[in-house]
């Protein structure tokens, strides 16, 4: 009598797959690897002085350029503590990404700035009222970043299942 018979070991797919669920239960490391691009790509950004869809900022004031008693060709940037305070918390739950400078979500939607127990607000060497500064949207991801994002997955879910 003829035939074909197949038998499949199993426990080395098992260890695999075990391997792999332990792997990407805590996916921590993942998470700080994306950290680590965004921070890149933010640093970029400041660089390119552009928003995450590659608009470029609104220009500063021609008032505002000629005061600026550092970096003037550089918008958003006066001693480039927004562009160095940029951090990110990584956890087995995902990624957390920013700046805490009080100043930064108004660089970033734009708003406008009245004086609190003042008269007027001190800015460039003149007194104002208020102050209106346009948005300038430097936090986020651009879809090229997000494939990005999508490829540091993709590698970690790789490496996981590797034999």
């Amino acid at each position: 009598m003829s035939g074909v018979k197949i038998e499949i070991n199993t426990v080395h797919l098992y260890k695999v797959i075990n391997q792999a669920m332990s792997t990407l239960s805590k996916p921590k490391a993942m998470f700080a690897e994306m950290g680590e691009e965004l921070l890149s790509i933010h640093r970029i950004r400041f660089l390119q002085q552009q928003s995450p869809d590659g608009t470029p900022w609104q220009p500063l004031s021609e008032k505002y350029k000629q005061s600026k008693r550092k970096n003037p060709d550089k918008i958003l940037t006066l001693d480039g503590h927004l562009s160095e305070t940029l951090r990110y918390q990584a956890s087995n739950d995902g990624v957390e990404f920013g700046s805490d400078r009080v100043y930064a979500a108004i660089h970033h939607f734009g708003g406008s700035i009245q004086p609190k127990t003042a008269h007027a607000l001190h800015v460039g060497g003149r007194f104002f009222k208020n102050v209106t500064i346009p948005a300038r949207p430097w936090l986020g991801i651009s879809e090229k970043d997000q494939a990005e994002m999508l490829n540091i997955a993709r590698h970690h879910i790789k490496n996981a299942i590797k034999p």
